[in-house]
């Protein structure tokens, strides 16, 4: 099971009963103003559960369902998941990348939902610059630590530092997961060609 099948599964483990048909929906709607007092719909519910098309989940829709089962958010939730069930133990057979792998000097594009798109750069020290940041929070020269990225996983920035505050940890993904790929390294040909048209321009 994926995490958000973990989520309902739990979700129908604490309320009792199986969600199987549009009253269930109905119910759990109510359940979950009367008890979290944040309004989730049948609807929206029932989409997420498989029982109608869905393009994606809000994150919103995935933290009221964990405050349901007592977790901060849904990120919380999914560390949960994640460390606390043995059964979660298994073999990392998604597209994956270890920083211990790579050269200095290699840079990396990640995306991720909706539209982010960061180019990050790895250094001599075994940190990461961000060279191109758009439609997020995180900004051009911020550093982070990172030993591992993982096709359609979180991506956890450790020692995170932005315009000069003090180190966090910033989660980038924390739904839908990031994609990551490499930017090709500009030949020398390619070099000397750029560096040709800037002096004749």
């Amino acid at each position: 099971m994926n995490r958000h099948q973990v989520l309902c599964h739990e979700v129908e483990k604490k309320a009792g009963r199986a969600f199987e048909k549009r009253s269930d929906f109905e119910w759990m709607s109510e359940r979950l103003m009367s008890e979290t007092h944040e309004l989730i719909s049948s609807s929206t519910l029932m989409r997420l559960w498989g029982y109608r098309q869905s393009v994606s989940t809000r994150a919103y829709t995935l933290d009221v369902l964990s405050h349901y089962l007592g977790y901060t958010d849904y990120i919380t939730f999914c560390q949960w998941y994640s460390k606390n069930k043995e059964e979660q133990s298994d073999q990392v057979l998604a597209s994956h990348l270890s920083t211990k792998e790579l050269e200095p000097g290699t840079k990396l594009v990640l995306t991720w939902y909706p539209e982010r798109r960061c180019v990050v750069q790895l250094r001599e020290d075994g940190s990461y610059i961000i060279l191109e940041a758009e439609n997020t929070k995180l900004s051009v020269g911020d550093t982070f630590q990172c030993e591992l990225f993982i096709d359609g996983e979180p991506l956890y920035m450790n020692q995170l530092i932005h315009e000069g505050r003090p180190p966090m940890v910033y989660v980038a993904g924390k739904v839908n997961g990031i994609r990551f790929a490499y930017v090709p390294e500009e030949s020398e040909e390619e070099a000397e060609d750029s560096q040709t048209e800037d002096f004749t321009t």
